[in-house]
């Protein structure tokens, strides 16, 4: 049974090879994975997605009015443009800036507005690009036409071409601006007004959005700062000062790493067949999820087997590696309170690398373009399978059941577990280049809860509302527009 050891016992076996070649296939992992983000590391386009984000996020901010934001000054907005104009920036950003000034000439002044446009307009035809170059033709006609020749009176025929060049351009919520700005170019107030209208809706929701994020970042920092609280008085009252015992026998510790060996060798082989078969299918598409689920089910699955065939032969059971449920509800309060006191310290990971390094680009998961979309019901319960069901459980009973359990076992330090299996979890995880601290973060927390607890039951449950938490934070952005 899942929790129950075998009558018999054999010798232990492994010599410490499976410890090796588990280093190995790890670091044949990162070297693929470095590999294949060698293009983004030296993209310059890529670099500024931050960037544009950033400044877009802010300049919808600014353009609500249901936070106080009415008194800010010319400065505020210089910023936001400065940030979209500085040396090399691309085309989708240099067009964004144009936008902004011909909304805000009236706050900017008139006369310095045009002539930092006529600016722009004379970079835009060498600025580096990702835009086919037909589209990127069209944004041109479009840019020089609406924003540079004033005095051209436009047709029913190239309204409706700029129109459709506007929409296709990804501009964001920019692009309501950009068609007030063309009604307004023909003279349709009513239209224009309409236009304009949408665009501070949409800011308006925003705004009432990172009001209520804010509210529950910080009714969550209150609850993990009472977590800790908690734990500190429950520490220094019912609880002697000893050293923490390994959860696994030393003798055993070659024995769980093989299944270790398994897990990180179908999560290479599946990686490569699910590269290979999603070329085939478009970017962001509801099949992607369904192909992660597959080879996820199939990779963890396999190497779940391999593993229990080697405790079994070991006389070993699964409770040897720390997953045991009993008693339920405690492990779930552990794992919740884990997760509260775990928020204070990530938020303060993520400012800390967002402000050291603010042009890197933001971490993101491969199918986070799906999550953050508009789904039928079947792909939400996919994406709920895939990352608050198999991954808490596969990567916990792995990373921290095997790895972290290995590490103790064999050097008799808990923080060798515990750092070591942090850093191997966190690297292997795709939300790179820097997205790699913050896991690395939870990964730490995790093993700590698994110390203490010396049970994988809170350590899976911790794990699962984190995901869980992300896949419902991507929908409140795609809510926010």
């Amino acid at each position: 049974m899942w929790n129950e050891a075998p009558d018999t016992e054999e010798p232990s076996r492994g010599g410490g090879v499976a410890l090796w070649l588990a280093l190995l296939l790890f670091l044949v992992i990162v070297l693929s994975n470095l590999f294949m983000l060698r293009p983004r590391l030296t993209d310059r386009i890529d670099a500024w997605s931050t960037r544009v984000m950033q400044a877009e996020f802010t300049a919808r901010m600014l353009y609500g009015d249901l936070l106080p934001f009415g008194t800010l000054d010319r400065a505020q907005w210089d910023e936001v443009l400065e940030l979209l104009t500085a040396k090399d920036a691309p085309l989708g950003a240099l067009v964004r800036a144009v936008i902004l000034l011909e909304d805000r000439a009236s706050l900017i002044g008139e006369k310095t507005a045009r002539e930092r446009i006529r600016q722009l307009l004379r970079r835009l035809p060498s600025a580096p690009t990702r835009y086919p170059p037909a589209q990127k033709q069209a944004i041109l006609r479009w840019c020089q036409t609406v924003y540079g020749e004033q005095s051209v009176t436009l047709s029913a025929t190239q309204a409706d071409e700029f129109r459709r060049t506007i929409e296709s351009a990804n501009l964001g919520w920019l692009r309501l601006l950009a068609l007030k700005q063309l009604e307004s170019r023909r003279g349709n107030v009513d239209s224009a007004r309409g236009w304009d209208v949408r665009a501070r809706q949409e800011a308006n929701r925003l705004q009432r959005m990172v009001l209520v994020a804010f509210g529950v970042v910080v009714l969550m920092l209150f609850g993990g700062m009472g977590a800790w609280l908690a734990y500190a008085v429950w520490k220094s009252t019912t609880r002697p000062a000893q050293r923490a015992e390994p959860v696994l026998s030393p003798r055993h510790a070659d024995t769980v790493l093989w299944g270790l060996v398994a897990y990180f060798g179908a999560t290479y082989a599946g990686g490569w067949v699910a590269g290979l078969m999603a070329r085939a299918l478009p970017p962001s598409t509801p099949q992607l999820v369904l192909l992660v689920l597959l080879v996820q089910v199939a990779t963890g699955g396999f190497a779940l087997l391999v593993l229990h065939q080697n405790m079994e032969r070991d006389g070993i059971g699964w409770r040897d590696i720390g997953l045991t449920w009993k008693p339920l509800s405690v492990n779930l309060l552990w794992g919740t309170g884990a997760y509260l006191a775990m928020v204070p310290v990530l938020l303060l990971t993520v400012v800390l690398v967002q402000v050291l390094l603010p042009t890197i680009p933001s971490p993101a998961h491969p199918i986070a373009g799906v999550a953050s979309g508009q789904n039928p019901a079947w792909v939400t319960v996919l994406l709920f399978l895939v990352a608050a069901v198999f991954a808490p459980l596969f990567e916990e009973v792995f990373f921290r059941g095997v790895l972290l359990n290995a590490l103790w076992a064999r050097t008799g330090s808990k923080w060798v577990g515990i750092i070591g299996s942090a850093l191997v979890f966190s690297v292997l995880h795709p939300q790179l280049y820097l997205g790699w601290i913050a896991v690395f973060v939870i990964g730490v927390m995790l093993g700590l809860l698994f110390v203490e607890r010396r049970s994988l039951a809170p350590c899976i449950w911790m794990h699962a509302i984190n995901n869980t938490l992300a896949l419902v934070a991507t929908q409140l952005l795609r809510l926010a527009g």
